[in-house]
């Protein structure tokens, strides 16, 4: 399994001027359409139930990318679950890949909490680190 991040050490890299979301770290937000509800700001939205044929296609397009973080509402069950099914297909490349690939060098985390605790954290404080917020229908979950 892999290991977690908390909301405030994503937070860092979310509010650093000099990150940039799909270069120095990727979000993958794998809710369905509750992602529409608000998301972290550069989020990627694969929903869960996608994860295994969509994730060969994120491999090819963030391989680069040295911190890879995923969540879900909670992160109990679809974000731990889509992290696995990521680094499955990792290993799975790394069998192959030459001496130097980035995704060598990748690390995946899960977000503590999920994107409730991201919202629970932020959403009083720091309002501009949840993109597209809808209170109403936040109110609705």
């Amino acid at each position: 399994m892999a290991a977690f991040i908390g909301a405030q050490e994503l937070a860092r890299l979310v509010r650093d001027p000099t990150k940039t979301a799909g270069t120095d770290y990727l979000v993958v937000d794998v809710r369905d359409s509750d992602f529409a509800v608000g998301h972290i700001p550069g989020a990627l939205n694969v929903p869960a139930h996608d994860m295994y044929a969509k994730a060969g296609s994120i491999i090819d397009a963030y391989s680069h990318v040295p911190l890879v973080v995923f969540h879900c509402m909670l992160s109990q069950q679809r974000g731990p679950k889509a992290a696995r099914i990521y680094r499955e297909v990792v290993s799975g490349r790394l069998k192959i890949a030459a001496d130097g690939d980035p995704l060598f060098g990748q690390t995946v985390r899960v977000l503590d909490r999920g994107f409730g605790g991201w919202v629970d954290a932020f959403l009083k404080t720091e309002p501009d680190l949840i993109a597209d917020f809808d209170q109403e229908m936040w109110d609705t979950l």
